[in-house]
Formats: C-alpha cells, structure tokens, sequence
C-alpha cells in the first residue's frame, strides 16, 4: 500500500547476516555478514534503531571515593569562603553542598560522548598531591626564567613551536598536560587534537625540557597510565630563522 499512496519506504532487519526486506517493494536484498562481534551499520533499519535507543541514556557510575572527595573539596571551599566554623554555618555549608550535589547528579550521570567516564575517579591521588608542588615550583623557576629574558640587554629570546603527540590514557590527563604547559611561563598550549600538541616556548631550552622532562610522566602517573615513552614524534620550528631539529 505504501507504493500506491507515497508512503515512506522502511526496512525490516530479520537478520543482520542474511536479508533486509524493504516495504513496498517486496523484493528480498540480501546483506553482506559481518564477523561475529561486529555490529553492521545500517542507519534505517529498526533494529539498529531499537540498539540505539538502548544505548542512549548511558549512566556514568561513579565511586563512593569521588563523591566524599567532591563533597569534602566542595565543603572546604564553602568553609574558605565564609570563613565561620559555627555549628550553624557548618550545617549550613553541609546542606549547601548536599543540595548542590543533589543537583548535578542527574548531568554527572549522564553519558556526553561515547567512552565519556570519570577520569578522577581512578586517578591517583597521592600522585596528584606530589605533583602540585612540583608543578609549582616549575612554575616559580620559569617566571625567573622569563624575568631574565626581559631584563636582559639582548633579550635571548628563541621563539619556537613543537609539535608532538603524547601517550596518555584519557582525555583529562590530556588536558591536565595542556593546562600545566600554559600555566607554566615560557610556555602556551595552543592547540590539542587528539593525541597531537601544539605548543609554543619561548626559548628552546624550555621546549627541550618540555618533551624531555617529567610533567608528561607524572601526569600519567596520576591517571595511571605508562610510566614512559608518554612523549613521541617531536618535531620543534624555529620561528627566529633559524634550522629545526
């Protein structure tokens, strides 16, 4: 009937390995097969449609670890800000972060893209609580770093890009990388796809140091990823002239 009144033409999957029957026109087009444990792509057939809706509404489950970590960073940040250790305000800052978690629940849940976890979740802590520091005192010794640069007669300054790629474990350690490379003077992300970075020092010295030092090592420690080759195909560009290594 669908042919006759310009109905919408619909596929019905009785087997992904064997036939796809279109309606309305009757005939039987059969369907390649795919190896056991691959899913053939077939956009409009029922089938795939009822997988998919399956697959929508994902939940992220998160560990009990997390949730007490958030609450007790969310509350310390309370206690921080109003800067009063009464029992009212104590419980006032308890409910506060209860009702604020309470909230999020639902988006921290949900699923944004295929893979999407929670990387803190597993990270490890202790590893963190040593990088900060260290992170800190790299970020000491490169403001001295640039202050020398500027304060010096001839400003030695070897302006450069590096372009490498990183093996890291998940997309939080990747931007972690990004984020300390920028917080860190001398250096600025400006660009990460994928696995690839972009980033721009001011001296190659830093650049070296960069590829070559531990901030990529450590922040895979932290998400417990490899504990070396983190860093691979570094190409550097001078942008003073000069030649490339």
């Amino acid at each position: 009937m669908s042919r006759f009144f310009g109905g919408r033409k619909r596929r019905r999957s009785t087997d992904f390995g064997r036939e796809v029957l279109f309606a309305g026109t009757g005939h039987q087009t059969p369907c390649p097969r795919f190896p056991d444990g691959e899913t053939p792509v077939v956009k409009e057939s029922m089938a795939t449609e009822s997988e998919g809706s399956k697959r929508t509404g994902l939940k992220r489950v998160r560990s009990r670890r997390a949730l007490v970590i958030e609450a007790l960073f969310l509350l310390g940040l309370w206690l921080h800000l109003s800067g009063r250790f009464d029992p009212f305000h104590l419980a006032l800052g308890v409910g506060s972060v209860l009702l604020v978690m309470w909230i999020n629940a639902p988006l921290k849940q949900t699923q944004l893209y295929s893979g999407d976890t929670f990387a803190w979740d597993r990270a490890n802590y202790w590893a963190l609580m040593a990088y900060l520091p260290w992170l800190g005192w790299e970020i000491l010794l490169g403001s001295i770093q640039v202050a020398y640069l500027v304060l010096h007669p001839r400003m030695p300054v070897q302006p450069c890009l590096i372009y490498f790629r990183v093996n890291l474990p998940n997309l939080a350690a990747r931007v972690t990388l990004g984020n300390s490379i920028t917080l860190t003077p001398g250096t600025v992300t400006i660009r990460i796809r994928g696995n690839e970075f972009v980033v721009h020092a001011l001296t190659r010295e830093s650049a070296e140091s960069l590829v070559h030092g531990t901030m990529p090592l450590r922040i895979s420690r932290i998400f417990n990823g490899p504990r070396e080759h983190v860093v691979s195909q570094v190409r550097m560009v001078p942008l003073d002239g000069s030649s490339a290594n």
